[in-house]
């Protein structure tokens, strides 16, 4: 009798364990349906063309038939970025190094630098993204290139660079985790932008809201 009134306890014990699991599984669906997402351009992940090697710090570059390195900025950052005055691009036969700040969008008086995806020494500089920065955001991977370079080391940079699936991949969890930022940021005296209906943030052009240390931290984490 003791024997069978420890087995019916064990197997009380584990049937309230796996309703109590369910629960706390369903619950966990029911928020991941309602989380608020974050809009994003299509060009963030989805439209991302082939061929094209992403850097950490959201600059893209691209082999062009004659031996040279397209370089410009993906559509994570064209997107949060929004409007820009203007862009400040480096000059014929600068040598830029990969990782280091190679041209910078200025904003209402703030400037954004970002880096070279590549080491290289400029050879053509794309002066049409200031003569119409909005259709160089509408289509970043095209009309969006800011300058052009000849590779020093191009075998080894492409290592550290991400291309296709895994890239496209890596661009979606980044604006997941900007939504995350701003989220945890949005007690901060300075606006972060727009609250949806749902709760959520509408972060396209969002950066164009943000100044100070918010602006500066999100800099370091998302383009450096």
């Amino acid at each position: 009798m003791v024997v069978l009134l420890v087995v019916f306890t064990v197997l009380v014990c584990i049937g309230v364990d796996l309703v109590l699991r369910r629960r706390e599984k369903a619950a966990a669906e029911d928020r991941s349906v309602r989380e608020p997402v974050a809009l994003f351009p299509s060009q963030t992940a989805r439209e991302l063309p082939g061929g094209l090697f992403v850097h950490d710090g959201h600059t893209w570059a691209k082999l062009d038939s004659s031996g040279a390195v397209q370089v410009g900025l993906d559509g994570f950052a064209q997107g949060i970025l929004g409007r820009v005055d203007r862009f400040e691009l480096p000059a014929d036969g600068t040598t830029l190094r990969q990782g280091e700040p190679a041209f910078s969008a200025i904003q209402s008086g703030k400037r954004i630098e970002f880096v070279s995806p590549v080491d290289g020494v400029v050879c053509a500089v794309n002066e049409r993204i200031n003569v119409d920065p909005a259709e160089a955001r509408k289509e970043p991977y095209e009309k969006g290139w800011a300058f052009m370079l000849r590779p020093s080391n191009l075998s080894r940079d492409l290592k550290k660079l991400r291309i296709g699936g895994e890239a496209a991949a890596w661009l979606e969890r980044e604006a997941r985790s900007f939504t995350e930022f701003l989220s945890l940021h949005r007690a901060a005296p300075v606006e972060v932008g727009a609250t949806l209906p749902d709760g959520g943030i509408h972060v396209e052009g969002i950066m164009e809201t943000m100044d100070g240390e918010i602006l500066q931290i999100a800099i370091r984490k998302y383009f450096r």
